[in-house]
């Protein structure tokens, strides 16, 4: 009994470092994310998902809404942190859902919160747009003049093929018969010219 608790023990700590390894893993990958994450979900509503938009990249930092504004901190350096406070407009919306928690965007050249208007894209109809592309796509091209006259030659070519074809056939088809009837046609020419004697 003592032996299978024991080999149960290791089995459970072996995928315990396995999954902490994944774990930390992930979070390595994506750069703070993954930490950030879980504590705004875990929060119930209290903070936000801030993602700072730089040139080079975007990281991800939590926020927390503090009397209309959004107040957040960022690293500087090894434990050196700067709070940043940037007034939340009133009547714009910045503001989204994803991934179950709240989420504002924020420009980190310009230091200002990025509005989430959505009305840029009304009146656009995809399938509509996608019709008009797969016509676009499978429209027929118009022929250059070189190409028309290439055409004409080719089919002027088969037809005179065609016709020299029906001549030979025609020529060989009369030299046949010609063949057949020259034997006899002989035998009564020679039949005329010895007055009408075989020989």
């Amino acid at each position: 009994m003592n032996d299978l608790f024991n080999s149960v023990m290791i089995l459970a700590l072996y995928y315990g470092v396995w999954g902490f390894i994944c774990i930390l893993f992930v979070a390595v990958l994506q750069r703070g994310f993954f930490y950030n994450y879980f504590k705004v979900r875990t929060s119930f509503g209290k903070l936000v998902m801030v993602k700072i938009r730089s040139p080079l990249r975007d990281y991800f930092v939590r926020g927390e809404v503090i009397e209309g504004f959004l107040v957040y901190k960022i690293r500087r350096g090894f434990r050196d942190y700067d709070t940043i406070r940037l007034n939340i407009p009133q009547n714009g919306m910045v503001f989204y859902k994803s991934m179950s928690v709240a989420w504002c965007d924020v420009d980190d050249e310009k230091h200002a919160i990025c509005q989430t208007d959505y009305t840029v894209v009304s009146g656009y109809d995809a399938i509509k747009n996608n019709n008009l592309h797969t016509r676009a796509l499978m429209k027929p091209t118009i022929a250059s003049g070189q190409e028309k006259l290439l055409m004409f030659l080719v089919i002027v070519a088969i037809l005179v093929g065609l016709v020299a074809c029906y001549l030979a056939y025609m020529s060989y088809a009369n030299a046949s018969a010609l063949k057949i009837e020259l034997p006899g046609m002989l035998k009564n020419l020679a039949g005329t010219v010895t007055g009408g004697k075989t020989i």
